[in-house]
């Protein structure tokens, strides 16, 4: 690596710029970093499933991490159909589920939203000839939905919903389609009928449609209408989804205003930002060269890890408790430097020669720096495995700028150290802090 520092340099200065643009747009003169309902406007909501018995076998469905895990995919779906709008869903358990939606500030909105992703059922009317009434009983539910489009009718005036089953529920649908030929078949949504019907042939195979879709009054906000095409959207996206065995309840919702959230990422960019700035001439003027190369490693360190939090497929979103989990890690990169440079510093006042002088500081700071790093990042995994939302942020951040800490400290600077000493022939003992 001696030889050679002044590639490593290069290939270096090329991965930190290639972790820039990862971060950075030039365009659009913006982060790509994806931010917390902390540091945007948006609305959280925080709600309970509650326990409720199956509509077809009667039995009371228990609150399990299976039941929380498929709540969790149902609301994503529900919320954010298309994948676009970056909703958050943490489980929090055993019972709670935390859901973020940005730059939703409408409360009641985002409430009736969340409301909406709760149990989808498919109903048939029963005929009492005793109480001569008709009432409607739950055949189905959508469990067994694959997928679900609208799109327009043949006739070009109304809607149609194409929905695909798996094999059982395939077959369960056309028995059911069988019995109710000439007859309603109703749709119900959280115990309200979305629409209802009429079955005019048995519909078999893994692909079925509900047609004529017209438009109407809203069944979830009473004085409102929709357009055939929100109607049918709608209901797409319901089927897609799936339903939930459980209940609902809103537990505690509000919302944070663009300006509150604004500010939040404007003051925790700022505070960072000095804080690296001042550690930075601390640095400096106190250890000179070495000081000098251990800034410069902070700054890749920085823009390393902040990339390491967007890359594609696994995408961190950063909150405030984030950004102080990573502050604090920059704190754990210098804290390493400040043991690997005093260690140099007493070898220069030994005597020895600089190069000797390098080497054996790196190599008798690593025990401590070692330890130091894996107490924390054992400290940083238990809170992301056991903490709740918040403090996983936290967590996640501290533990990814550890890892990073421990490559920077000891990979990063030694690159830079051995590139000023064998390369640009920096040499004198005085540089180097004795």
């Amino acid at each position: 690596m001696k030889r050679h520092s002044g590639i490593w340099v290069l290939l270096l200065g090329a991965f930190t710029l290639a972790c820039l643009f990862m971060i950075w747009d030039p365009r659009g003169n913006k982060l790509k970093l994806r931010l917390g309902l902390d540091l945007k406007s948006g609305s959280h909501i925080a709600v309970r499933l509650v326990e409720a018995k199956n509509p077809i076998t009667g039995e009371v469905v228990k609150i399990t991490q299976k039941v929380q895990e498929q709540a969790v995919l149902v609301f994503q779906k529900r919320l954010n159909p298309d994948g676009t709008k970056e909703i958050v869903v943490t489980p929090e358990p055993p019972d709670r589920l935390i859901v973020e939606i940005p730059e939703e500030t409408d409360l009641q909105k985002a409430e009736d939203l969340v409301r909406q992703a709760a149990r989808l059922e498919i109903k048939e009317p029963r005929f009492d000839p005793v109480t001569k009434e008709t009432t409607w009983k739950t055949a189905m539910d959508g469990t067994g939905i694959t997928g679900a489009h609208a799109q327009p009718s043949t006739d070009g005036q109304t809607w149609e919903v194409v929905f695909n089953l798996n094999r059982t529920a395939s077959k369960q649908f056309g028995e059911l389609t069988r019995r109710l030929v000439g007859r309603q078949m109703g749709i119900y949504f959280d115990g309200r009928e979305v629409m209802s019907a009429n079955v005019e042939e048995p519909i078999t195979g893994g692909s079925c449609r509900i047609t004529k879709i017209h438009g109407g009054p809203d069944p979830m906000h009473e004085g409102k209408t929709r357009t055939a095409v929100e109607e049918a959207t709608e209901l797409a996206n319901l089927l897609s989804a799936g339903s939930l065995p459980v209940d609902v309840k809103v537990l505690e919702s509000y919302t944070v205003s663009p300006t509150l959230g604004a500010q939040s990422l404007k003051y925790s960019l700022t505070a960072g930002a000095m804080g690296l700035v001042c550690v930075c001439i601390y640095m400096v003027g106190y250890y000179k060269l070495p000081g000098v190369t251990a800034s410069v490693a902070l700054v890749i360190y920085t823009i390393i890890c902040l990339a390491s939090m967007n890359i594609p497929g696994l995408e961190f979103v950063l909150t405030l408790p984030g950004i102080a989990g990573f502050i604090l890690s920059i704190g754990m990169a210098v804290d390493a430097n400040v043991l690997i440079f005093e260690r140099l510093k007493e070898e220069l006042w030994e005597g020895k020669p600089v190069a000797q002088a390098i080497s054996i500081g790196f190599e008798k700071a690593w025990p401590s720096i070692l330890d130091g790093h894996v107490t924390t990042g054992m400290g940083a995994f238990i809170l992301y495995i056991f903490g709740s939302a918040t403090i996983r942020g936290f967590g996640l951040t501290l533990l990814v700028g550890t890892v990073w800490s421990l490559i920077t400290a000891t990979l990063f600077t030694r690159t830079l150290i051995d590139f000023a000493f064998y390369n640009l022939k920096v040499q004198d003992r005085k540089t180097f802090g004795a």
